[in-house]
């Protein structure tokens, strides 16, 4: 028997998914079906503030939230998320949005 120590959900007011925890394989398999319901044909905003862990399943959830011409935008995404999708090689198929006060605040050249 496995227990989940991740999740996921959909906000009701803006769409967004919002990831908490491990997200593996069992995660990936109880959160998909409601996560591909939410799907519209526009890229999806996704909460990765509260991941702790990402494994390849997990990252071909969050590349569900993408359409074939953009990428998720991923928030808060936590160095354990990046390091995966970077190890990857994926790391042009998403985008990455910085949310106040986060330790990884990416380029300052704007």
């Amino acid at each position: 028997m496995s227990i989940s120590s991740g999740g996921a959900t959909v906000d009701d007011d803006d769409g967004t998914w919002i990831v908490w925890g491990e997200v593996d394989v069992a995660v990936a398999q109880d959160v998909g079906d409601m996560l591909k319901a939410s799907l519209d044909g526009h890229p999806k905003t996704i909460d990765l503030r509260r991941v702790t862990f990402l494994d390849s399943s997990g990252l071909r959830l969050l590349l569900l939230g993408g359409t074939a011409e953009e990428g998720p935008l991923l928030v808060g995404a936590p160095a354990a998320v990046r390091d995966v999708i970077t190890l990857t090689g994926l790391e042009h198929t998403v985008r990455f949005a910085e949310t106040e006060g986060s330790p990884d605040s990416g380029d300052d050249d704007a």
